[in-house]
C-alpha cells in the first residue's frame, strides 16, 4: 500500500507537524510506504523530513490558486503510482489531479474554518470548492474533533458522505524536556512564583486577550503570580501593548517562539488555552501529558472535548470564571500537583497518541482498498 499525503508548506504549523508524525509512524508498517507532497518551498521542516527519512517532493506553487505545468506533471506522476491520496489542506489543482487519477481520496478536515479573522472573497471561493469536493469526489472525510465535524456539517452538508471521527494524536516519544540555559535561568529566577501560562500562535482564534484579562483579575493582590506567554504571531505587538496599557509588564513575560515548547510548559503550574472555536488543541494534550492542569473556555471547540474527559470543572464560561478558577488552583496548588493527579492526567492524555491516530487511518485505508 502506498499513501501520498498533501500539505501546503514546510512551516512549523499544527497541520504540518501532525502530517509528519503520521507519515513517520506509518513507515513502521512493512506493508505501507508513503510520500509527502508539499505545495510550496516555504518553511523549515524539510531538514526534519530528511532526518526522519520521510520521502517528500515540493510542487513549487506560488500561491493557493497558482498553476504551472511542472507542478501539474509532478502531481500526475505521484498520484499515478499511489493507492491512497490523503489531503490535509485545500488546493484546487491538487483536488482536481486527485479526482482524475481515479485513486481513493481521504480528506481530513483539520478545522481551518477562518475563525478569528475577516473572511475574504478567496475564503468563500475555497469553502465552496471544498464543499463540492467533499460531497461529490471524496471516498472518506475525517474530522479531528466532534466540533470540527459539527461545523463541517453546517457548512457543507455531508449528508451522503462516508465520514469518520479520527482524533489528532501527539508523538509523545518526541515530547522530551531539554532544559536549555534559558529555561534553567527562568526556572531559577522565578522559582517562588505561581506561573500561569500558555503556548500558542498569537492569532485571533487563540484569544490570548481574555487570558490576559483573567490574569489581571486573578493577580490583583498577588505579588507571586506570573503569566508566561510562549509563542509568536500577528497579534503579538497588540498583545504587548495591551499588557502595557494594563500595567502588567512586571507580571507577564513574552518568550517569543520556542522550538521546544514543552520545556516552557514544564515551568507552568497551570496551563490556560483560551481559544475560541479551536478545532482540536495539540498543546493542551502535551500539557496534560506533562501532568499540568489545563483550563479552557466553553466556546473553545475541540479543547472542550479534550478537557471534559478528565476535568469538566476546568471548563469556564467567562473571563471572571477563569479568574476564579485560577484563584482556586493557586490555593490548592499542593493538591493539584500530587503525583497521583499528575499520573492520571498523563494516562488520559495518552489516549490521544499518534499511534492510535495512525491505526485509525490505516484501517480506513484498508477498508477503502477492499472495495
Amino acid at each position: 500500500m502506498k499513501v501520498v499525503h498533501y500539505m501546503w508548506s514546510g512551516n512549523m504549523g499544527g497541520i504540518e507537524k501532525l502530517t509528519i508524525w503520521l507519515a513517520e509512524n506509518q513507515l513502521k508498517r512493512k506493508d505501507l510506504s508513503n510520500l509527502i507532497l508539499i505545495g510550496t518551498n516555504k518553511g523549515t521542516l524539510f531538514e526534519t523530513l530528511q532526518q526522519k527519512n520521510i520521502s517528500y517532493d515540493i510542487l513549487g506553487l506560488k500561491n493557493g490558486w497558482g498553476f504551472n505545468l511542472k507542478s501539474w506533471r509532478k502531481l500526475r506522476h505521484h498520484f499515478k503510482s499511489t493507492d491512497i491520496i490523503h489531503i490535509h489542506t485545500f488546493n484546487p489543482w491538487v483536488l482536481f489531479a486527485a479526482i482524475i487519477s481515479g485513486k481513493k481520496i481521504v480528506y481530513t478536515l483539520h478545522g481551518n474554518f477562518v475563525y478569528g479573522r475577516k473572511v475574504k472573497l478567496t475564503d468563500k471561493i475555497n469553502q465552496y470548492c471544498i464543499g463540492l469536493m467533499l460531497n461529490h469526489f471524496t471516498d472518506m472525510v475525517t474530522f479531528n474533533s466532534k466540533f470540527t465535524e459539527a461545523t463541517a456539517h453546517k457548512r457543507y452538508g455531508l449528508n451522503s458522505v462516508k465520514k469518520q471521527l479520527v482524533y489528532n494524536g501527539v508523538d509523545f516519544s518526541n515530547l522530551t524536556l531539554t532544559e536549555n540555559d534559558d529555561v534553567k535561568r527562568f526556572r531559577e529566577q522565578h522559582k517562588d512564583k505561581f506561573i500561569i501560562g500558555t503556548v500558542a500562535r498569537f492569532a485571533g482564534v487563540k484569544r490570548i486577550d481574555r487570558l490576559i484579562d483573567a490574569f489581571k483579575i486573578f493577580s490583583k493582590d498577588k505579588n507571586d503570580a506570573l503569566l508566561l506567554l510562549t509563542g509568536d504571531g500577528p497579534l503579538r505587538q497588540s498583545l504587548e501593548q495591551k499588557v502595557k496599557d494594563d500595567k502588567l509588564e512586571d507580571k507577564i513575560v513574552f518568550t517569543g517562539f520556542q522550538k521546544n515548547a514543552a520545556d516552557w510548559e514544564s515551568l507552568m503550574d497551570v496551563c490556560v488555552f483560551p481559544s475560541q472555536n479551536e478545532s482540536f488543541g495539540l498543546v493542551a494534550i502535551e500539557a496534560m501529558y506533562l501532568g499540568k492542569q489545563v483550563i479552557v473556555f466553553n466556546d473553545g471547540g475541540g479543547l472542550v472535548e479534550i478537557t471534559e474527559g478528565i476535568s469538566p470543572d476546568d471548563i469556564v464560561d467567562s473571563v471572571d470564571k477563569a479568574a476564579e478558577r485560577l484563584n482556586l488552583c493557586y490555593h490548592l496548588k499542593n493538591q493539584t500537583q500530587q503525583n497521583e493527579v499528575i499520573q492520571k492526567r498523563k494516562i488520559y492524555a495518552s489516549i490521544f497518541s499518534i499511534e492510535n491516530m495512525e491505526t485509525n487511518f490505516y484501517n480506513i485505508y484498508q477498508q477503502l482498498l477492499k472495495k
